[in-house]
């Protein structure tokens, strides 16, 4: 049974969250939404269909469980972000539209995997992204497939265990040493 739990956010208004167990996994799922009749609304579709999310139930079409792309996976993980940064939202979403979207961003959640990962990757460092900005668009990719984890489109997150790019930082370089000062004879 679905169950709406209140919750005082950081800026003192109330956030809603509902909660239920997967009838399958039997995991316990929670999503917070913006406001109470939202909440209600999902509740009552989650206790009226078994449990069982719309994203995961048969499409008419296909009859296949409707999965969204990789794209509209991210895209979904920078609009359930709670407390981004300052700026952060701006910097999810360039990555999104410059290095996701356009190469990654038309695979179904639950096709993409480890082989696709590493391919990317190749591919970011064949344009000439720098390692840091590698590892910064690897990690937006990441948190949001751990996004997916939570919402059932995926049962693990393919960009887990990845070898990544070696970040040289500026204290890590090759220091020479001062000549030591030779002291004249007493």
């Amino acid at each position: 049974m679905a169950s709406i739990v209140p919750r005082q956010r950081w800026d003192g208004t109330t956030a809603f969250s509902v909660r239920w167990r997967d009838p399958k996994t039997r995991r316990q799922h929670r999503v917070t939404l913006r406001s109470e009749k939202e909440t209600s609304s999902l509740a009552r579709y989650l206790n009226d269909n078994g449990q069982i999310p719309a994203h995961a139930l048969p499409d008419a079409r296909t009859g296949n469980p409707s999965v969204p792309t990789v794209a509209d996976l991210v895209q979904e993980h920078i609009d359930l972000l709670v407390r981004p940064s300052l700026g952060a939202i701006g910097t999810y979403q360039r990555i999104l539209d410059l290095h996701i979207r356009e190469t990654i961003g038309t695979i179904p959640v639950d096709a993409f995997g480890y082989r696709d990962t590493m391919q990317w990757l190749k591919h970011l460092n064949a344009k000439g992204a720098a390692p840091k900005s590698i590892h910064n668009m690897h990690g937006l990719l990441s948190a949001a497939m751990n996004t997916a984890l939570l919402l059932g489109y995926v049962s693990r997150n393919p960009c887990r265990g990845v070898p990544l790019p070696t970040i040289e930082r500026a204290d890590d370089q090759c220091q020479v040493p001062h000549p030591r000062r030779v002291q004249s004879p007493p």
